[in-house]
């Protein structure tokens, strides 16, 4: 992460809210464009639902979360679930205390100032301060899970998924970052616990779960 000073570099967490729809998918098709422009893997069919997982903020504002500039400007988003993907996660470890990361994507445009390790750490510090034991995500793609790996996450497993797809699962013990209110200034509210089966972010299909999470690499 890079240094953050002044009022130009602090950045917000909040909680999303309807009237961002607007700019989380103007943010979200500017990364679907980036993944287009770099040829990445399933840019064609993550990119026809980036309505879809703007539209989390009218659906889930309780559970999304956005990051953003100065000027208020939508830099990145994350959802942060209470519920074990089932597919990934043991019925042990769904009984753990832990957020789970999900959808997280960020601008290209400020891809130099790695914001979605920042909004990591921030969500690691925040479940440090709410007393919840661990934060944990899961991808679909390995080079994805070697990122996550350089933001301090472990690799729990792999698992063999239908269709012929691998689930990587990660974690990452909470702890404070004190370093984060220097530059990251946030609203607390605590994501709601679901008795509900995890609802993804996109149409439930493991394929585009995982392009979709492959947009927070920045």
């Amino acid at each position: 992460m890079d240094e953050h000073t002044g009022a130009d570099r602090m950045l917000s967490m909040r909680p999303a809210t309807p009237a961002d729809q607007a700019g989380l998918t103007a943010m979200i098709q500017a990364r679907s464009d980036w993944m287009k422009d770099k040829q990445l893997p399933n840019w064609h069919s993550w990119g026809k639902h980036v309505h879809e997982l703007a539209s989390n903020c009218t659906r889930h504002p309780s559970a999304m979360w956005v990051l953003t500039g100065h000027d208020d400007r939508i830099l990145g988003c994350t959802t942060i679930l209470r519920t074990a993907a089932p597919w990934t996660w043991t019925t042990t470890e769904a009984a753990d205390s832990a957020y789970y990361l999900s959808g997280t994507v960020t601008d290209p445009a400020e891809r130099h100032r790695k914001l979605g390790a920042v909004i990591a750490h921030w969500v690691v510090d925040r479940a440090a301060r709410e007393g919840i034991s661990r934060v944990r995500r899961d991808c679909s793609s390995p080079a994805l899970a070697e990122y996550y790996q350089q933001q301090n996450f472990q690799l729990i497993r792999q698992v063999s998924a239908r269709e012929g797809h691998t689930s990587y699962a990660l974690e990452r013990k909470a702890t404070r970052i004190p370093e984060l209110a220097s530059w990251v200034v946030s609203e607390i509210s605590t994501p709601e616990r679901s008795e509900k089966p995890r609802t993804l972010l996109l149409p439930p299909t493991k394929r585009t779960v995982g392009t979709a999470q492959c947009l927070s690499r920045s």
